[in-house]
């Protein structure tokens, strides 16, 4: 029983630390956000979409945002058709209503196609990660843990909407 207990601790010590799994979560976004969209495998609403393996999606009364689940994680993807691609209106809104403490941000500029990754510190424990891409964002709240796989999906979700 001590052995396993050991061992368990042991493991979750061995993690990612945070500044790595930011670091690594913000080259994850730019290399997806370069890569462009990936080919869409969901219709909700108006809207197609790339949703990664493990994840749904559901639609809400109001067109513009959609409820995105993994697990036990919710995410708050925010669709808005009137944007172009080259959009800086939520980065500028964004920038404009900062109440938390940013963390890492980074802009991302390709083909006409502007996005931004944003990681803000929500508390002790937990970071808010938003992902945007023209007229389309997707935020969450999120422990310390896996920040990098985070970010990288929700950008290639993000990069994928269509109307």
């Amino acid at each position: 029983m001590l052995t396993t207990i050991l061992l368990l601790l042991l493991l979750a010590g061995c993690g990612k630390p945070v500044e790595e799994q930011i670091e690594m979560g913000m080259a994850n976004v730019e290399t997806a956000f370069n890569e462009g969209p990936l080919e869409t495998n969901s219709e909700i609403g108006k809207i197609k979409v790339y949703i990664p393996t493990g994840y749904t999606i559901e639609e809400s009364e109001d067109e513009s945002n959609y409820l995105v689940k993994k697990d036990n994680h919710q995410f708050i993807l925010f669709v808005n058709p009137n944007e172009q691609k080259n959009s800086r209106l939520l980065y500028d809104l964004f920038k404009q209503n900062q109440a938390k403490e940013i963390v890492e941000e980074k802009t991302f500029e390709m083909n006409d196609t502007f996005g931004f990754a944003a990681i803000l510190q929500n508390d002790e424990e937990n970071y808010e990660l938003i992902v945007n891409s023209g007229g389309v964002k997707i935020s969450t709240l999120s422990s310390a843990k896996n920040i990098d796989i985070i970010l990288q999906e929700m950008m290639q979700i993000v990069q994928s909407v269509s109307f």
